[in-house]
This record gives structure tokens, C-alpha cells and sequence, in this order.
């Protein structure tokens, strides 16, 4: 009966031959991505028409010089709009067309996360923490002041004001849920997998994909810590297989970056507050990570998983 039908054939052996063409893949997953893009824009113009909004740009500027402050709640729904359509549609998406009902499990994300293991996240967060905050203090420092987006911190700023629980709530579900869930899908779910695929390195993918993931904040001050915690989230995918452990790491540490300033308002996001760690804090810090993380790793070796044949 099949044979009744050759264009039913080309389009059977199209989607097949895509869960073994890498080419294919990355070429679907650009115009998947690009068309979601697209669409999140338009959708963003109308919501922003609704709101009675007609430049985006405007907003933002006027945001800057303390004008257009009634309108902050419509500069979030349109950041989650455009957040969710950029970064978790369009991995849904590319992996339901080439992987269709085995999408989950391409996306390590079938199995639940195991307890033990988000606790092991957090203690390995909790210590590296202070290293972070002394590699972010003296990449700021040591940046050329013309280098630091100080509009962009200004913004950041103004959308981590909070006056009520609600605002914090918004926040959190912005900030925290939908960036973490998000950023996880795209880039440890899916690019994680197609950089290893495509350099058959598993250290080197994770230093690739440590890298876009802090380019694609656009926040030179910010590069290198960002750049090692992207690497560390795909360690910790690497070793348990499981893409939910990540996502419920990420949305931790980014919710209590939101935490932080609603009940600590003075100490909000500014370049000019960062304070300097001790030398000896860091290394302690660094050495308490190493301590935990090969603790982590002893426990998970056995999951260690791959890519490629």
C-alpha cells in the first residue's frame, strides 16, 4: 500500500533520517527556533497594543529616566512571552518533530530527580557561591568602565523593585521559574546534546555551551562566573542523566537572587555595591566545592551518560 504513495515514503524517510542526521537536525532546530522568535514578536506587538504600549523601546528608556513606571507589570508578561517562546517552545517543539514521542527521554528529562542528588546541587551551589561572588567582583573591576551595561543593570534594578507580595511572586515565576526551566531546555537539553554529537567531546561540549550560555545574557561584568556556573550545570547533567536536576538548581539560585532584594532592597543589583571576598574565602570556597562535587561524582558515576554511540 505504501508504495501507492511515494511523496508519503520522502516525507516518512525525511523525519527518520532526522534522529540520525546531525546537519538536519541543527538545521531544524535554527528555523524552528527562528520562526518561534518571530512569532514572539508579533505576539509581544499585540500584547504591548493592548496595554497601550507601542514601543517597547520607549518604555524602556523612559523606565531609565523614572517616567512609564505604571507599565513595569507590562514589560514582565512580556518577558515571560518572549522568554518562554525563545528559549522552552521552541526545544518542545524540535524535539516532538525529530524525536516525537520519545522527545522526553531525548531531553534526559523522563525520570524524576533523585533527592539525594538536589541536595548535592545545592551544597555544591551553597559552596561555590562565595568564589563566584570574587570572580564576579573582579571581573567587574577589572573591565573597562565603557564595558559594564549599566542600562541594563538600571533595568534589572527597576523590575527587582518590589512593594508587595505579588510583585514578588511575578518575579519569581519570571525571573525564576519560567529564565531557569527555560534556559535548562535550550541549552543543556538540547544544545548541550547536539554541541557532543557534533565535537564527540563531552568536556569540550560543556565548556562550549558554558560559553553561549553566559554570551547570550549580553553582560560583560558578569561573563566569567556566568560562564562557570553554565559549565557546572552541565556537569551536573552529565552525570545524572537527568535534566531536572539542573532546572531545579537553576531556578533556585536564580529565585534567591529575586528573594534577596525584596526583603534586602538596599543591596539590589548595582555595579557600584559589589563587594569584594577575601582571597582566603574563595580559595575555601573553591576547596568545599571540590570536596562535595567529588562526592557528587562518586555517587553518580555509574550514570554517566553519552551522547553518541
Amino acid at each position: 500500500m505504501n508504495d501507492l504513495n511515494p511523496e508519503s515514503n520522502d516525507s516518512d524517510s525525511f523525519w527518520k533520517s532526522l534522529q540520525y542526521n546531525l546537519n538536519l537536525q541543527i538545521g531544524l532546530f535554527v528555523l524552528v527556533w527562528l520562526g518561534c522568535s518571530l512569532f514572539a514578536a508579533f505576539l509581544t506587538k499585540g500584547i504591548g497594543a493592548v496595554a497601550g504600549v507601542t514601543d517597547f523601546q520607549l518604555l524602556i528608556d523612559g523606565l531609565k529616566e523614572g517616567l512609564y513606571f505604571e507599565h513595569v507589570n507590562t514589560l514582565k508578561f512580556v518577558s515571560i512571552i518572549g522568554h518562554l517562546f525563545q528559549y522552552l517552545v521552541p526545544v518542545l517543539l524540535f524535539s516532538w518533530l525529530v524525536y516525537k514521542n520519545k522527545a522526553p527521554t531525548s531531553l534526559f528529562a523522563n525520570k524524576k530527580p533523585k533527592l539525594i542528588n538536589i541536595l548535592l546541587c545545592i551544597l555544591i551551589l551553597v559552596a561555590l557561591f562565595p568564589f563566584i561572588s570574587y570572580l564576579y567582583y573582579w571581573n567587574t573591576i577589572l573591565l573597562p568602565d565603557s564595558l559594564i551595561s549599566k542600562d541594563t543593570l538600571i533595568l534589572q534594578k527597576i523590575m527587582l523593585e518590589m512593594n508587595r507580595p505579588a510583585d514578588l511572586c511575578l518575579n519569581l515565576f519570571l525571573f525564576g521559574f519560567v529564565a531557569g526551566i527555560g534556559e535548562e531546555f535550550f541549552f543543556r537539553g538540547v544544545l548541550q546534546r547536539l554541541f557532543t554529537e557534533w565535537i564527540k567531546n563531552i568536556h569540550f561540549s560543556a565548556i562550549l555551551t558554558g560559553f553561549f550560555f553566559s554570551f547570550i545574557h549580553f553582560q560583560l561584568e558578569g561573563f566569567l562566573p556566568r560562564f562557570i556556573l553554565g559549565v557546572l550545570f552541565c556537569y551536573l547533567l552529565v552525570y545524572t542523566g537527568n535534566l531536572w536536576i539542573t532546572v531545579v538548581i537553576h531556578i533556585l539560585f536564580n529565585s534567591v537572587q529575586v528573594v534577596i532584594p525584596y526583603f534586602f532592597p538596599e543591596i539590589a543589583g548595582s555595579v557600584d555595591k559589589v563587594q569584594q571576598i577575601s582571597p582566603f574565602i574563595a580559595g575555601l570556597s573553591l576547596f568545599v566545592f571540590i570536596v562535595f562535587f567529588s562526592i557528587f561524582r562518586k555517587y553518580n558515576s555509574r550514570f554517566d551518560i553519552k551522547y553518541y554511540n
